[in-house]
């Protein structure tokens, strides 16, 4: 019966537990230099999976700068993604993904105004109401996809746009940050 009540969306979904699904091409983890110790590093991975807050995330940025001295850029960029999640996470997203030169989101549901907001702030994005999901145009100035055989490129600009791109059309009170085209 819970099964049931699960798949038709009756059952409330604990918040802690949501899962989100995260893929940009940046290069994020922790280096067995930077974080001796597999099992600490997954600790912390697990950790990082399951913030569900900005304050947690620079709990475990305070924590990990206490027990191993300044990040380095990778170990940056995981928490970018961690504090990322959270954000999609705290307005009930389950994907953030880079799909071509889109980053697809969902499931989202826009109103009308967001819908004009978006259209105005990342030309070409599409709307995908029956699949609750949004394609949000890449800035045509960047090219974040594999390139040159560099499947994994450390380029934090893509974790910041993602993060302003769900804010702005999320989050109606945050102030618009115009899309870089």
């Amino acid at each position: 019966e819970a099964v049931a009540d699960y798949k038709s969306g009756i059952m409330e979904v604990d918040d802690k537990n949501l899962e989100c699904k995260v893929e940009l091409p940046i290069n994020a983890h922790f280096s067995e230099k930077y974080v001796p110790g597999e099992r600490l590093r997954l600790d912390l991975y697990r950790r990082l999976a399951d913030v569900t807050s900005r304050k947690e995330v620079d709990e475990i940025r305070a924590e990990l700068i206490d027990r191993f001295g300044p990040l380095p850029d990778e170990a940056q960029a995981l928490l970018g993604v961690a504090q990322l999640r959270a954000l999609a996470k705290g307005v009930k997203l389950t994907e953030v993904v880079l799909q071509g030169k889109y980053l697809r989101i969902g499931p989202l549901k826009l109103p009308e105004s967001m819908q004009l907001r978006m259209t105005r702030l990342y030309p070409g994005s599409l709307n995908k109401p029956v699949i609750n999901t949004v394609l949000i145009a890449l800035p045509s100035a960047q090219n974040w996809g594999p390139s040159s055989g560099d499947a994994q490129m450390v380029d934090t600009s893509l974790l910041t746009w993602a993060t302003e791109a769900i804010e702005n059309l999320v989050n109606p009170t945050t102030p618009m940050k115009a899309s870089k085209t």
